[in-house]
Order: C-alpha cells, then sequence, then structure tokens
C-alpha cells in the first residue's frame, strides 16, 4: 500500500491518496495542534468516533486514516476474481401455470 501525503492550506491540511486513490484528508485544530482524520469514504465506523481521535502528527494520522480505508475495503487477487462458476438460470424465469 503506497501512501501520498499533499500539504495544502499552508500545512494546516494533508490529502491522503492511497494507491493513487484519494481517500480523505487529515486536519490540525489550530488551538491544541492535534490532528484528526476526515474519511472521504463511507466506513462502518461513527464520523463522531473518528473525529474524537486525535493524532501528535499528520503522518500518524494519515497512517490510521489509510488502515480504516483497508479495513474497510477488502482487496482481492485479479485471480480470485477470474475463478468463477457458471450458474444455469434457465429455470429460473420460466412461467408456472395453476
Amino acid at each position: 500500500m503506497r501512501i501520498v501525503f499533499k500539504e495544502i492550506d499552508d500545512g494546516m491540511k494533508n490529502e491522503i491518496f492511497v494507491n493513487g486513490k484519494y481517500i480523505g484528508a487529515v486536519v490540525k485544530n489550530v488551538w491544541n495542534g492535534k490532528w484528526t482524520r476526515r474519511p472521504g469514504f463511507s466506513h462502518y465506523s461513527s464520523n463522531e468516533i473518528i473525529k474524537k481521535i486525535k493524532y501528535d502528527s499528520f503522518y500518524k494520522a494519515g497512517k490510521a486514516l489509510a488502515e480504516l480505508y483497508a479495513e474497510t475495503y477488502i482487496f482481492f487477487d485479479e485471480e480470485e476474481d477470474r475463478d468463477t462458476q457458471e450458474l444455469d438460470m434457465r429455470g429460473i424465469f420460466k412461467r408456472r401455470t395453476p
């Protein structure tokens, strides 16, 4: 998994990319200097729980966001996608007479 950080807003925000895909951003709180995650994808955790977790650096927050993304989406090998079985659907849509 390749993580890229793109700094924006004068260092107050970093966009996070995993394998070239935008997954969200991490934002710095001006008052306490802590970083929080802002996922750009749907995930199983509540957004409020994600926003309460604070990190000391943009790097740690970005890694946590990438881990959340990896946990949320399961990646399969291409070989597994090609290994399918055919299903016989001929009798399923046949009209039945009462």
